[in-house]
């Protein structure tokens, strides 16, 4: 009988901005041209970093599978797998930073793990860790809460929520939004946050307009921050 050699499931990460591809680390270079399938968030990202990385790659003869942050994407799942049980190895890919972490590429590598196949992560830029080691704020013990609520009545109470979870904790507390809502979320932050609380940014690292900040909201009070309208960014808040 024969065995199929199975294959593997590779999670590649992506710069967090066009001007930062100098940063790719050679490992990620080797993927994507060994690579002839890939699971991505959006294929018109996809392939544009895949241009970006390798010049001699052929776009065309790539199949790409998209998973849906909305959607259940079982069909996906089942397709990817059934690729890795082929035999052949697989890149996952996010629209920025690095897999699984704020999209919705954990579902393929649980789905991976309860079929006994290899996941082999690759380094790159995460975000989150990135605001958190930029912060000076506690990295021993620390949650990331991903998207919060659009809603400024929800957002206050969730705010208020984090807030008091630091407090008991010492935790650092970390969040997102939609970068054209960034400066929303500011000002209500501003609003329920008492004002011995650290509250920081961190907004377009590892490019040319990298900007991280921290001050107690007490002191944002008084000192006006750059708009963050528009800009990737990772927000974080301490409690004394």
């Amino acid at each position: 009988m024969i065995e199929i050699k199975l294959g593997t499931l590779i999670l590649i990460p992506v710069t967090l901005g066009s001007e930062s591809h100098d940063m790719i680390p050679r490992e990620v270079y080797t993927a994507i041209e060994s690579l002839d399938h890939f699971v991505v968030e959006r294929v018109r990202t996809a392939r544009r970093f895949i241009r970006q990385v390798s010049k001699t790659k052929n776009i065309d003869q790539i199949t790409f599978i998209e998973l849906d942050k909305r959607g259940d994407n079982g069909t996906q799942v089942n397709q990817a797998i059934a690729l890795l049980k082929a035999g052949k190895d697989l890149g996952l890919m996010s629209e920025a930073g690095v897999p699984c972490i704020a999209d919705p590429g954990n579902i393929l590598v649980a789905a991976a793990h309860q079929q006994n196949l290899k996941v082999h992560p690759l380094v790159g830029p995460s975000s989150i860790l990135l605001a958190l080691m930029g912060s000076g704020m506690n990295g021993q013990s620390f949650a990331f809460h991903g998207y919060l609520s659009v809603k400024k009545d929800q957002l206050a109470k969730e705010l208020t929520n984090l807030e008091s979870q630091s407090r008991k904790t010492g935790q650092t507390q970390l969040f997102m939004e939609t970068p054209y809502r960034n400066d929303q979320l500011w000002e209500v932050a501003l609003k329920v946050l008492v004002p011995t609380t650290k509250l920081g940014f961190a907004a377009d690292l590892t490019l040319p307009s990298e900007e991280i900040s921290v001050k107690s909201v007490k002191e944002w009070k008084k000192n006006a921050k750059s708009s963050l309208h528009k800009r990737p960014t990772i927000f974080m808040l301490q409690a004394k």
